[in-house]
């Protein structure tokens, strides 16, 4: 409620111009800072003009600017420089006069929720729906959190299925440029494989393929795979698959592999 804040602000200025004078309760200036920390300019002179307060907006907001001005003046050169700052702006015939006008409660007012035990560390007046809000949304933080990390844990162990790479030795037939090369798997993965290709009597040299170029390698009784060429070197070349290998495509080719040689197993480095 509108009255009652300004009630709780006549208030904090009240004992915080008091210190001044007398020095006696320190804290009454961080509860002032308080209160105008929880309590924007700006936004208390909305809430004023929509209650139909607008008359008395501009000593409103004369008082805070003082209170603040003279906050600084206490922070900066102490108590006493602020007391006489204090007494030359005439602060609490300031506060008097906006007690008389716009705040019609006693002068010993003293908010519930500044009495002793229901303020936590001075940090001022907190709402409980502002704890409730603080709360739900570190839950929330924390939900969040624990899904993104969830989410790339999950990523990472699928990136490193499909690139887990198994040493080979399947025979195939690589289709290039209307050509047919025989040559060996000797390391494949899902998404791709690294390939020699045999020597030829009529042929001796390998053939030298380009880079991007097309590719078709088909291995005998199980499939074949459109593919491109990523890289190539004076005994093997790498392809690069153009749709990931089926588990299944995959399982096939390693139990296809050459009979009586060991079971495959990850390759330890990528080519």
């Amino acid at each position: 409620m509108l009255q009652s804040d300004l009630a709780l602000m006549r208030h904090e200025m009240r004992e915080f111009l008091d210190y001044l004078r007398t020095g006696q309760q320190d804290g009454q200036a961080r509860n002032l800072r308080h209160w105008m920390a929880d309590h924007p300019a700006v936004p208390l002179r909305m809430r004023m003009r929509r209650s139909g307060m607008g008359a008395y907006e501009p000593l409103t907001m004369r008082l805070i600017t003082q209170q603040k001005g003279l906050l600084e003046v206490y922070r900066i050169h102490g108590r006493e420089r602020a007391e006489v700052s204090a007494r030359r702006l005439g602060a609490r015939a300031l506060l008097e006069d906006l007690s008389r006008q716009i705040v019609s409660l006693p002068c010993d007012f003293v908010p519930k929720d500044m009495q002793t035990g229901q303020a936590q560390a001075n940090l001022g007046p907190l709402l409980p729906y502002r704890r409730r809000t603080a709360i739900a949304s570190s839950l929330l933080a924390l939900l969040l959190a624990g899904a993104g990390l969830f989410l790339a844990e999950r990523v990472t162990r699928k990136r490193l299925r499909l690139r887990r790479r198994y040493h080979c030795s399947l025979p195939c037939t690589l289709h290039c440029r209307q050509r047919r090369f025989p040559a060996k798997i000797v390391d494949i993965s899902r998404v791709g494989a690294k390939i020699r290709v045999l020597e030829q009597p009529q042929e001796p040299r390998e053939p030298q393929f380009n880079i991007k170029e097309a590719v078709i390698a088909s291995v005998p009784g199980v499939a074949s795979f459109d593919a491109q060429i990523m890289w190539q070197n004076a005994d093997y070349f790498g392809i690069k698959f153009n749709a990931k290998l089926l588990r299944a495509d995959m399982k096939a080719l390693l139990n296809s592999n050459q009979p009586g040689q060991e079971q495959p197993e990850p390759a330890a480095n990528e080519a």
